[in-house]
């Protein structure tokens, strides 16, 4: 428990991506331990770079740096050119989607957001891939804590053509339908929900995804089929109103996980606070029930689709007041789970897996056999 923990990453990274050039992953870190290296809080919230570059590989008389080129050489050229990067992180974990049990994952969340705020608030760095692969929870002699890793894809904000990653699960709305526009720091919080939405209907481990299986209809498994518009509208109807997100994402959720309640507390704070109205586009003639002018001023000088104005698009005004209201949240949930972890009373998660809450219309759903489809990416090229 003494020591840190060690993660080696390979990446074959295309050369003509940014990441590839300006090795983004360590530059990012490094800027965060400089401003948090000695932090009682956030000292520990971030992976620390040991070293990174190319591989090199004997060619030869000589070394030479490790890419597609060279590794098939002779044969018919690939599509995209590939060069070889290894990264050693410290104070790394086992990945979210490998935890002991639910509650670990409550608090892995909860810091998890504390970091993106810190990193946001203190260096302007989005985060840009919140993903099962992004959030760490490491073991130590004060108990557990979450580590945000995995800046492959992070950027400043203001930051024009970013990188769109490949992975669409947990991407914001925002992401999808406007792939390398600027971002903002709702949008990594948007993609931690989606998350623990995931991992609550699912499942935090192996144990409790074992045997779990599910027809075609199950909602929130469109998050992870299609194109990028096609996502994007499936979650603009889920998340449109209380009533849609209860009905088509929380009921199906594990009946007794932390993450429900955790998930609808989210909701609340990042769909529904006054001025963002959900997701649902609403119709020009639908303005003059909107009760706070300021907020109908707001919607007209919006840009109308069919006679249609996205409220969604305000919410970029009340980001401080959201996050904030993300953060008290988070921690109120993180402490009962502290609690158990710290009395040692927590599901290992070597029970049975039992199917999430399903309402009986869903529950014939749950008899075939078609397995968890893999993550959704954008095709390459």
């Amino acid at each position: 428990m003494s020591k840190p923990t060690i993660l080696i990453k390979d990446v074959w990274a295309t050369l003509d991506s940014s990441s590839a050039s300006d090795d983004r992953e360590s530059t990012f870190l490094n800027v965060l331990h400089a401003e948090f290296g000695n932090s009682s809080e956030f000292g520990g919230r971030f992976s620390q770079i040991v070293s990174t570059g190319p591989v090199h590989i004997s060619h030869g008389d000589t070394f030479v740096a490790d890419s597609t080129t060279t590794a098939f050489a002779g044969l018919p050229s690939v599509s995209q050119v590939r060069h070889h990067r290894r990264t050693v992180v410290q104070g790394a974990g086992k990945m979210i989607s490998a935890a002991d049990n639910p509650s670990q994952v409550v608090v892995a969340i909860a810091d998890a957001m504390a970091a993106l705020n810190a990193a946001y608030d203190k260096c302007k760095i989005l985060h840009g891939n919140i993903s099962d692969r992004a959030i760490l929870i490491q073991q130590t002699a004060d108990g557990v804590k979450g580590v945000l890793a995995d800046f492959d894809y992070a950027s400043y904000a203001g930051d024009t053509g970013v990188d769109t990653p490949e992975l669409m699960l947990f991407q914001s709305i925002h992401s999808l339908e406007n792939p390398g526009a600027i971002r903002t720091s709702l949008d990594d919080c948007e993609s931690l929900f989606y998350l623990v939405c995931w991992l609550g209907t699912f499942g935090v481990n192996q144990a409790h995804r074992r045997g779990f299986v599910m027809g075609p209809s199950l909602p929130i498994l469109n998050w992870n089929r299609g194109t990028d518009q096609e996502i994007a509208q499936e979650k603009r109807l889920h998340m449109a109103s209380e009533d849609h997100f209860d009905d088509c994402i929380l009921s199906h959720m594990r009946e007794n996980s932390p993450l429900r309640p955790l998930a609808l507390d989210i909701y609340r704070a990042l769909f529904l606070y006054p001025g963002s109205y959900g997701t649902a586009r609403i119709m020009d003639g639908r303005l003059a029930q909107v009760k706070d002018p300021a907020i109908a001023t707001a919607l007209r000088a919006l840009p109308s689709i069919n006679k249609k104005r996205d409220p969604y698009m305000l919410r970029n005004n009340f980001t401080d007041v959201i996050v904030r209201n993300l953060l008290n949240a988070l921690d109120r949930h993180r402490a009962a789970p502290l609690a158990v972890l710290d009395a040692g009373e927590a599901d290992d998660g070597s029970k049975a897996a039992t199917p999430p809450y399903v309402g009986a219309s869903m529950r014939k759903h749950y008899t075939s056999k078609e397995a968890i489809a893999g993550p959704s990416k954008r095709p390459r090229s």
